[in-house]
């Protein structure tokens, strides 16, 4: 037994972290983390150890590996090794999680990485759309589309407008294992888009083995609905994917109530796969492109 009291608490990002060590020799340790309302913890990822969060009171917002989760008292957010993450609190209440390393914390293991996108120098050519590299320097574009509802409603259908920094966040997590692009038409800004690896653990258990991806796009420019740009924006990505990226296959993830951003997928070559009991997306494998 290790009381509490025997060990010192410190502090890191913020936060107020008391180690309890390992549980035995290389196995396990745990710790409680102590997280200030506002507080965050900046993206990272462990070379060595799997972390299990379990939430113990308040409420954190996780993004792993470009998935954002809410975990509220009693929920438990897994992060594998070498998986990319943060957490943060932007509520007025600070939470309080247990934190288990499996096999024990390694602090060489831990990388914090800039909080910054990660920029490529990949430039593509559609149709009419032209796709370049997003930058630090898009973000007035890129908040100003992510502020309107009916934007993100029909990009994610959703009408939850985010803070610009929870914002700016998703997107800086998307790059580090995406290809992220502003779409241009006409020489202007008009949207954005990513080509990532495949981040849902349900989609690749369903296919193991396979180089899979998925596009993600939004439309800003409201004036440049209904002209296929989000097709040929879509065409142009899965040619990357397949060409230079040699993916097997490409999803378009789109709830099929968003019949907007279904048809342009389905415009696109993508046809209807089920994922489990009840759950339908958009996917083209090699060779089969629209």
């Amino acid at each position: 037994m290790i009381r509490q009291q025997d060990r010192g608490p410190f502090h890191w990002h913020g936060s107020t972290i008391r180690d309890f060590d390992a549980v035995a020799e290389g196995s396990a340790s745990v710790a409680v983390v102590e997280v200030p309302a506002r507080g965050e913890h900046p993206f990272a990822y462990s070379s060595a150890c799997h972390k299990l969060y379990f939430v113990l009171e308040g409420r954190l917002r996780f993004d792993v590996d470009g998935v954002g989760y809410t975990a509220e008292t009693g929920d438990l957010v897994v992060v594998p090794r070498g998986t990319t993450f943060r957490y943060f609190d932007h509520w007025g209440a600070a939470a309080r999680c247990l934190l288990v390393h499996i096999p024990a914390f390694n602090a060489e293991a831990e990388h914090i990485l800039p909080d910054l996108l990660r920029e490529h120098d990949v430039h593509l050519r559609g149709e009419r759309v032209c796709l370049r590299p997003m930058t630090e320097g898009d973000w007035d574009h890129v908040l100003a589309w992510n502020a309107d509802p009916e934007v993100l409603f029909w990009a994610d259908c959703t009408d939850e407008v985010r803070p610009p920094e929870d914002t700016k966040g998703i997107y800086r997590s998307a790059s580090l294992s995406a290809f992220v692009f502003i779409i241009e038409c006409e020489g202007e800004p008009i949207g954005e888009c990513w080509l990532q690896k495949m981040n849902l653990p349900h989609i690749i258990q369903q296919f193991p083995g396979r180089d899979l991806r998925r596009i993600d796009l939004m439309i800003g420019r409201k004036d440049r609905w209904g002209q296929g740009l989000g097709t040929d924006t879509i065409r142009t990505l899965v040619k990357f994917g397949f060409e230079q990226e040699a993916a097997d296959g490409i999803f378009g993830i789109s709830d099929p109530s968003n019949a907007r951003s279904w048809r342009a997928f389905q415009k696109a070559g993508f046809h209807e796969v089920q994922i489990g009991q009840d759950e339908q997306v958009l996917v083209v494998w090699r060779g089969a492109e629209g």
